[in-house]
């Protein structure tokens, strides 16, 4: 395939690491983690929900050496697939590719269909959830589109009220507690309506959803060529992110199970931390609360559709699709200076996911997408330095390869548990994905000498 469009517009350089920061922990929005996704967690293992996000930390920490080693030898807008492309060749990176975007289409979703009880909380009112969740998503791809210096301006600012309602939590819980740091050594888990001792089986299996309340961390690479530093400063960007994604999500959920004056009734309840909100605080409070929950969301899905636009935008530069679309998928807006069409490809089949009804269920295959591309970065990581010798590794992670090793393990441990449970739509979904890849790839990718080259 030949290209006969003009040379793609390149994206501007204009970001500090802090701006990189700042965005991608926007984009893992840890107050909706905290409020929307723990909760699946809690009820899977109680309150040792805290070892599960212990270990979580400490896998996504492997995979993190991963990203910065990875992000920082192959700095490129496209991320993951870039490098799947560029150790294993092209078939693993169309193959790579098509998880990314299939997980970036549904974790916006996810998280605004959790938003709309929030906003609800707030403002006194009864909004359709589904309806909510359409506006949120709608509006969050036309913001992302605007100039990207601006957005980390804002999503700055919102993360900082974000980080507030949390400490919000940990005040209430630390200054009213009413268990012993002590009890969160012996997890316990709701059965029957009574308290058990919650078998590790439990503990591990909520590790997968620790991690997506983590994920995100690693989409800094995806701002590599809107750095002024280049890739410089990939390594310092993703393991900041990780540090305080940990640090503002693991902190509230010790003082949620340490100030709960009823642990039977904080695991019963479907909202446990509105539960701790109810006990402890007054109503004024939990409807500020709510109110930075809900834009804490809201910022999430802005900055992931910023990272959604630079995936595509590459996309369109490697020549992964056909002509028409790679000319438009490149072109930068003139006032914006951001990939326009890039960003707003996957805003309406995110919008139409948005009327799914079953959350946990969008959380669940959400996961294993995860699983998918942590389990292929951590094979990148594993390979980088040996398949591709040529290609120079100036920042290299500690203890090569026991990090990238452990990385592997973890998400293939995990992905393998998930897999045996998930259901045949969820099978033939990721099937559906790996046939897709095969055809797009013969059709274009092989004549595509953008992608051939990279």
């Amino acid at each position: 395939m030949t290209s006969h469009s003009a040379p793609p517009s390149e994206l501007k350089p204009t970001l500090s690491v802090p701006d990189v920061v700042a965005i991608t922990v926007s984009s893992v929005t840890p107050a909706s983690s905290v409020f929307v996704i723990a909760p699946f967690a809690i009820a899977q293992a109680g309150t040792g929900v805290i070892w599960a996000f212990v270990l979580g930390g400490v896998l996504a920490l492997m995979f993190a050496l991963c990203y910065a080693e990875l992000g920082r030898a192959h700095s490129a807008a496209g991320g993951e697939y870039v490098f799947a492309k560029r150790v294993f060749g092209g078939m693993a990176g169309y193959t790579t590719f098509l998880t990314v975007l299939a997980m970036l289409l549904f974790i916006p979703p996810v998280l605004a269909t959790g938003a709309a009880t929030y906003l609800n909380a707030a403002l006194g009112t009864q909004f359709d959830g589904q309806t909510v969740a359409l506006v949120i998503v709608a509006l969050s791809y036309l913001l992302g589109i605007l100039n990207i210096k601006l957005n980390a301006w804002v999503t700055g600012a919102c993360l900082f009220l974000e980080v507030a309602a949390l400490m919000v939590i940990v005040v209430l819980g630390f200054g009213h507690a009413q268990q012993p740091i002590g009890s969160l050594f012996s997890p316990v888990a709701l059965d029957n309506g009574l308290l058990h001792a919650a078998p590790w089986a439990l503990v591990i299996g909520a590790v997968g959803t620790a991690l997506f309340s983590f994920n995100g961390y690693g989409g800094a690479v995806l701002l590599a060529e809107d750095m002024k530093c280049g890739g410089r400063g990939i390594p310092r960007a993703v393991l900041w992110s990780l540090v305080l994604v940990v640090s503002i999500e693991l902190i509230p959920l010790v003082a949620l199970l340490v100030g709960a004056p009823s642990l039977e009734q904080m695991l019963a309840s479907p909202d446990p931390i509105g539960y701790l909100l109810t006990v402890h605080g007054n109503e004024t409070l939990s409807r500020l609360v709510s109110a930075g929950i809900f834009l804490s969301v809201f910022n999430a899905i802005v900055a992931l559709v910023i990272q959604i636009g630079r995936v595509i935008y590459s996309s369109g530069r490697d020549e992964l699709w056909m002509p028409t679309l790679n000319r438009a998928f490149t072109r930068i807006h003139p006032r914006w200076d951001s990939p326009w069409l890039a960003t707003l490809f996957l805003a309406v089949p995110s919008a139409a996911l948005t009327f799914s009804s079953n959350l946990a269920e969008l959380t669940s295959f959400t996961v294993l997408l995860i699983l998918c591309v942590y389990l292929i970065v951590g094979l990148c990581a594993l390979f980088s330095r040996v398949l591709r010798c040529d290609r120079e590794h100036p920042y290299r992670m500690p203890l090569w390869p026991a990090p990238a090793l452990a990385a592997v393990v973890g998400a293939g441990y995990l992905l393998t548990s998930l897999l045996s449970s998930a259901s045949s739509r969820d099978i033939f979904i990721l099937l559906g994905i790996l046939v897709t890849s095969v055809l797009l790839y013969t059709t274009y990718g092989k004549l595509s000498p953008a992608f051939q080259k990279l």
